[in-house]
């Protein structure tokens, strides 16, 4: 029977005897030996396809549920029922194990489709980077996150920079896109700098991305030398005031207060850190640190008095925005640490870190 006498027959009944019919044709062709089915398959698809808009969604389910992984299934059939509206009949075709590959879904997102339907694209293992990259572009923050959260996903640098820059104002993406272990060094690079300070801290505490952490790391190094370069001529004093309050013939509440009024964290790490003797790049970095605990038992190892670490407070209230609430709360809790508590701390911090136990400078 020729195409066009099939589709006036399917034509010419009521919705459920065209359902009728198109189950009817679909046993039919699923039944037929390899070669039957190869050689009908175009005449059955444009058939189903003509009428397809007219089936009832019980029927387009089935059809979906049975065709997905028929090796001489139509195409431009399964790549109709990919779009779908009902996504019941629309998700047998969209996850993988299906004959739709990656590139046919890439086509099917490209011309649009219900989030909904995007967000069962990300489910398949194994993505390839041509899918992906259309998700990235077509898919609200909800499906960023899905592909991202699928660590089989192969993602370009195409890709990767487009999820970048749809990320800056989006926290929750951010937080997906520091969780890939395969996220590319130059992405890494530019997501650091709109890093909200709670994931920036998450991701130095748990180093679960070695790239970010890394990318972070040279960030704050790159501000460090630009801080030094700010300085020019009156490094000569500062090394001065520095070395001397190391060295104990310079009050270390002096150098303090002078650091922390100028707003120079980065000077008055480095006292810190000469007067415990830990590096600079694991001092310089608690100063601005959210958990301000840290920094109070390495400034009270120091010998920062109370009143000096004042000025800090405000130095980091500055910095961080703090409320003057906040402030008080941090300078009472300083006053209550005690040096006997500071050094239990700071032993126990030293050797977590491999660090120094014996105290420098005092």
């Amino acid at each position: 029977m020729k195409t066009a006498e099939l589709t006036g027959l399917a034509r010419s009944g009521s919705p459920e005897n065209i359902g009728e019919l198109i189950t009817a044709l679909t046993e039919l062709f699923l039944k037929a030996d390899d070669q039957e089915r190869s050689r009908v398959s175009p005449v059955f698809g444009d058939v189903v396809l003509r009428v397809l808009d007219r089936l009832d969604t019980s029927v387009r389910k089935a059809m979906a549920s049975r065709m997905r992984a028929e090796t001489e299934a139509p195409r431009d059939l399964l790549k109709a029922l990919a779009k779908d509206t009902e996504l019941a009949v629309a998700r047998p075709v969209l996850e993988g194990g299906g004959l739709l590959t990656d590139e046919d879904l890439a086509e099917v997102a490209q011309e649009g489709i219900p989030v909904r339907h995007l967000e069962v694209m990300c489910e398949r293992e194994g993505i390839k980077p041509v899918l992906s990259r259309v998700l990235a572009q077509k898919g609200d923050s909800g499906v960023l996150c899905a592909l991202l959260g699928n660590e089989t996903a192969r993602i370009g640098a195409d890709s990767f920079d487009l999820l970048l820059a749809r990320s800056r104002k989006d926290a929750e993406l951010q937080s997906a896109l520091a969780l890939r272990q395969d996220l590319p060094e130059p992405v890494a690079a530019k997501l650091v700098p709109f890093l909200s300070k709670e994931l920036a801290q998450q991701v130095r505490d748990t180093n679960a991305n070695p790239v970010l952490t890394k990318a972070m790391a040279e960030h704050a190094a790159r501000e460090v030398e630009i801080r030094m370069r700010e300085i020019g001529g009156a490094k000569s004093k500062i090394d001065l005031l520095i070395e001397g309050a190391i060295a104990g013939t310079v009050p270390i509440d002096q150098a303090v207060v002078v650091f922390a009024d100028k707003d120079r964290a980065f000077d008055l790490g480095k006292v810190l850190a000469g007067k415990i003797g830990w590096p600079e790049n694991v001092v310089v970095p608690l100063l601005y640190r959210d958990d301000e605990h840290p920094l109070f038992v390495l400034a009270r190892i120091a010998g920062v008095s109370d009143e000096a670490y004042g000025k800090l407070v405000r130095m980091r209230g500055k910095k961080m925005r703090l409320s003057s609430a906040s402030a008080s709360e941090s300078a009472r809790r300083y006053g209550a640490l005690t040096l006997e508590a500071a050094r239990g701390e700071f032993i126990a911090m030293a050797r977590k870190m491999k660090l120094p136990v014996e105290i420098a400078g005092g």
